[in-house]
């Protein structure tokens, strides 16, 4: 599942300029590691030293890496799916939190998912990638928007726009299925150079940025608003298939559509059941 598009709009600022300076700066530094500029071991976390607090692999004894590690990332894909997904979601948050309390939600939430894996998991492999702290941004967003409408690609594949609830708690659920299977199922700790997944500093980046919100949030900001669509997605929703909640109004108020429209619709309906039977 790739996601895509909320439009959901700001309410208590005019730009998310944390948002974009974040998204800016993991950018540059996913350049500067293709250049060979930034090399990545350096600055990535290694639980075990900041454990130990010995001296290398990173510098400031692990400390540096708790939360430099958020910028660094495997290939084009694992960067490009963490900076739309962080996009999307993180623009409402700093809505919510204001620009510098954002900007401490990131860095604490980032830190705390690490130290999760860390605990949790292998303490010797190198964890790197903005997912905690993504993960975070949607946890906040789960309790702010859980009625939200998002635009995803479904198996990476069928455009579906689905509430902001089923497309967080299927990631969550997800999550915790992993969770169990690698600490549980696995015969062994995935080894140091595997490149596994950090399932736990997802879990910790969920559980944190759930807290952390309630903390920082402005009091006129409230829990589980209404979605509120704007222009963008109820155009979207003219042609695009449509998960709607019981009792949510559907996203487009026109009583008749055009032929064409609906003929839009139910060829992406068709092209969804179809890769659901090639995927399942």
């Amino acid at each position: 599942m790739l996601i895509l598009h909320d439009g959901n709009p700001l309410v208590r600022i005019r730009r998310p300029w944390v948002n974009m300076g974040l998204i800016g700066a993991t950018v540059v530094v996913f350049v500067l590691q293709l250049s060979g500029l930034v090399f990545w071991p350096r600055y990535a976390f290694f639980p075990a030293q900041l454990w130990s607090f010995g001296p290398e692999p990173g510098p400031l004894h692990g400390v540096l890496g708790l939360f430099a590690y958020a910028f660094l990332h495997g290939d084009l894909l694992h960067v490009g799916a963490n900076l739309i997904a962080l996009r999307v979601f993180g623009d409402n948050i700093e809505d919510a939190l204001g620009h510098w309390r954002y900007l401490v939600f990131y860095f604490a939430t980032a830190a705390a998912a690490a130290a999760l894996e860390g605990a949790l998991a292998n303490p010797y492999a190198p964890i790197i990638g903005a997912s905690g702290a993504i993960s975070a941004v949607m946890g906040a967003y789960l309790l702010l928007h859980p009625r939200a409408r998002i635009l995803i690609l479904a198996f990476n594949v069928a455009p579906v726009i689905a509430p902001a609830s089923v497309v967080v708690g299927f990631n969550i659920a997800l999550n915790i299925a992993a969770s169990w299977d690698v600490v549980f199922l696995a015969p062994n700790p995935p080894h140091a150079s595997s490149g596994a997944v950090a399932w736990w500093a997802h879990i910790g980046g969920f559980v944190s940025g759930m807290a952390l919100l309630l903390v920082l949030k402005a009091r006129e900001v409230a829990l589980f608003q209404p979605p509120a669509p704007g222009p963008s997605m109820q155009w979207l929703g003219r042609y695009i298939p449509a998960l709607t909640l019981p009792g949510e109004p559907p996203l487009t108020f026109q009583q008749r559509r055009p032929g064409f429209v609906v003929f839009i619709k139910a060829a992406f309906y068709v092209v969804l059941i179809v890769v659901l039977i090639r995927y399942l």
